[in-house]
This record gives structure tokens, C-alpha cells and sequence, in this order.
């Protein structure tokens, strides 16, 4: 199947979540594209990537994704030709702390979207993004496939196998829809300041020189450039709105082999970017998390034509690049850069071996 993203010029894109780190780079590399973006998130969080770095939008709706009336507004207003669906809590920090919260947004919201768009007959194609942390933890270190079992320890994993399991509901039950589901995880780019997040905060500990204290150094996670996902998510959107899918919606993406690492191997990579690095491992957390998750996108591979770009040394040097940037460059000239830089890439076929 044909990756040409031109398909993209001049369509009108709904980014739900666009205020987000994964949102605020999908609207760059839409509009970049050519693409008319509209937006519907909750307000930016102060200092983050899309305040910073204001990416080129047609059209702006701040609400909560669990409001069924502000989205039938939107969906009137921007007449958008795709939605990719990203609102959503999307770390499991609070799972434990206010977890019928994290159900709310992560499967009322993903209902209400589309019950809103079932109930307006419009037909609109939907990629709905979940997450590799759907899967069920009882796969012992086995590469997840999109058929493997869903499950969950806690409230943020589980909430996204049920925003997983509702998108398929409305797929299967309304032959009218098109709701394509997503799954990716560990996505690493520059511009990503929440520190509870393990890029981030060595990131933050590298840059300013303090100690970075660290758990589970051996636990293996899908390292990927988010550039490269959102990619896989586009291409995933024309397929479904073209029509090509003929057989199950669901995609994994992952990263290549080089990409499934320890926290410990991606520490020291990190590191070597910034002179005076230094990190320490604490003991291990007490953690439901699983040890070891691996993710197989040879699906995306063999339907889409996709494969990942950048390797992981090369996702880990932008993500790097982009926090030192920060210092004598703005965050919008940043963006601008890496996703041009990205496109090109695209355009010759370079990809990492």
C-alpha cells in the first residue's frame, strides 16, 4: 500500500488532544502536510509544546472530551473529513489516586466522540489511539500481537483496554462507522517536559547536571520517535478513510529491534549527549507494571507499508537536540526543523537498519 501522505492537502483534520505532546506534534506534521487542523483539547498546560510552540491551526475548541454537546458543536463547525481521536489521561501517574477520573476521560470520552458522531450520521473516519499498555500482562516477554488478549493491573492500563474494546464495539456494531484503533507506546521526540515520564526527566537531570535516581534498570520498553508513530497513525487514517482496510482495524506500532532496550541501555545512551551525565540506580519500585513489553507492528508493516525511520540512537540525539536547542532557539523554529528534517527522510526512504 502507498505511503503518499499528500492525501492530506487541503483535508479539513480534527486533532482531539492537540494541546498534548503527541497532539502538538501530530498538528505540525498535518499542517506541514498541507492539511487544514482543527483542534479540541482542554487548554495547554503552562510551558508545554504546544504553548511554546504554536502550530499552525485553522480552528480551536477548548473543552473536556467527555462534553457530548461541545463536541456536536465542533463537529458541526469544522465539518472535519478525519478525526485522530489522542484526548485522553495518558500516563499512569493518578492511577491509584483517582482512577474513576482516568475511566471517565479514557473511555466516556473516546464514547462520546463516537456516539456523537453516530448520532450526527456523518460518517466521519476515526483512528482511535490507545496504547501497548492495553495488553494483558500475562504474555511473558512475548512480542504483542493485535489479536493477543487484553488486560490490566491498574486504572490508567485498564481504562485504555476499554477505550480499546469500546472503539471496536462501534466499529463492529455500526457497519455505518469507520473506527480504526491504534496501539503505540513510549513515544520520544523533543518537547516532552513531564517529568514522569523517564525521557523527560533525564533529560531534565542531564541537562541541568543533577543526579538522575532511577528503579527497574532492567525493565524492557518499545522505544520509539514520535515522529515515526504519528506517521504510522496517518498512514493508518488514509487507509480508513480510502477504504483499503478489508480486514481487522486494529494496528500496532512499534519501534524496530534496536528499539526494545532497557531502562539502563537508554540511560546511557542519553547520557552521551551531555558532558557531565550521571545517573544512580535506588532499588527496584514496587510496581504492577510489567517487566518486559515488547510490541510486533509487522501488521502496520505488511498492510500499511510502514516501518519506522529512525533508529533509536537517532530517536534519542533529537530528542536530546531539541532540549539543548531550547537555550538559543525557539521551540516553534525546533518543531519546524524536525518535522521538515522528518519529512525528507520519508521522501528518499531512508530508514534505519
Amino acid at each position: 500500500m502507498a505511503a503518499n501522505l499528500d492525501f492530506y492537502r487541503n483535508k479539513r483534520i480534527l486533532v482531539t488532544g492537540h494541546t498534548g505532546f503527541k497532539g502538538t506534534w501530530l498538528c505540525w506534521l498535518l499542517s506541514s502536510l498541507g492539511a487544514k487542523v482543527y483542534g479540541y483539547a482542554l487548554p495547554a498546560q503552562p510551558g508545554n509544546l504546544y504553548e511554546q510552540s504554536k502550530p499552525p491551526m485553522s480552528g480551536v475548541c477548548l473543552a473536556d472530551i467527555r462534553s457530548s454537546r461541545e463536541i456536536e458543536q465542533v463537529l458541526l463547525q469544522f465539518e472535519p473529513e478525519l478525526v485522530f481521536h489522542l484526548a485522553a489521561h495518558s500516563v499512569i501517574d493518578g492511577s491509584y489516586d483517582y482512577p474513576e477520573s482516568i475511566f471517565e476521560i479514557n473511555l466516556m470520552g473516546t464514547v462520546r466522540l463516537l456516539e456523537s458522531i453516530r448520532r450526527d450520521g456523518c460518517g466521519i473516519p476515526v483512528v482511535v489511539v490507545t496504547s501497548d499498555k492495553c495488553y494483558t500482562q500475562k504474555l511473558n516477554g512475548c512480542s504483542c500481537r493485535e489479536d493477543d488478549p487484553l488486560g490490566a493491573a491498574e486504572a490508567y492500563s485498564a481504562s485504555k483496554a476499554c477505550q480499546d474494546l469500546a472503539a471496536q464495539c462501534y466499529q463492529y456494531s455500526f457497519p455505518e462507522l469507520r473506527v480504526a484503533v491504534a496501539r503505540a507506546s513510549n513515544t520520544v521526540g523533543g518537547g516532552d517536559f513531564n517529568a514522569s515520564r523517564l525521557i523527560p526527566y533525564l533529560l531534565d537531570c542531564f541537562f541541568s547536571g543533577r543526579t538522575a535516581q532511577l528503579r527497574n534498570p532492567n525493565f524492557v520498553r518499545p522505544w520509539q520517535y514520535v515522529l515515526d508513530v504519528l506517521r504510522g497513525y496517518l498512514m493508518l487514517g488514509k487507509a480508513l478513510a480510502e477504504g483499503e482496510l478489508k480486514d481487522s482495524t486494529i494496528f500496532n506500532f512499534g519501534p524496530r529491534s534496536d528499539g526494545f532496550q532497557t531502562v539502563a541501555c537508554v540511560a546511557e545512551i542519553l547520557g552521551g549527549y551531555f558532558p557531565n551525565a550521571c545517573w544512580e540506580w535506588i532499588g527496584a519500585a514496587a510496581t504492577k507494571e510489567t517487566e518486559v513489553l515488547r510490541l510486533d507492528s509487522g501488521k502496520a508493516e505488511r498492510s500499511l507499508g510502514w516501518r519506522p525511520i529512525y533508529s533509536l540512537e537517532e530517536t534519542l540525539a533529537q530528542a536530546a537536540g531539541f532540549r539543548t536547542g531550547l537555550s538559543s532557539r525557539s521551540a516553534q523554529e525546533l518543531c519546524r526543523e524536525q518535522v521538515e528534517q522528518f519529512l525528507e527522510r520519508t521522501e528518499t526512504g531512508e530508514a534505519a537498519e
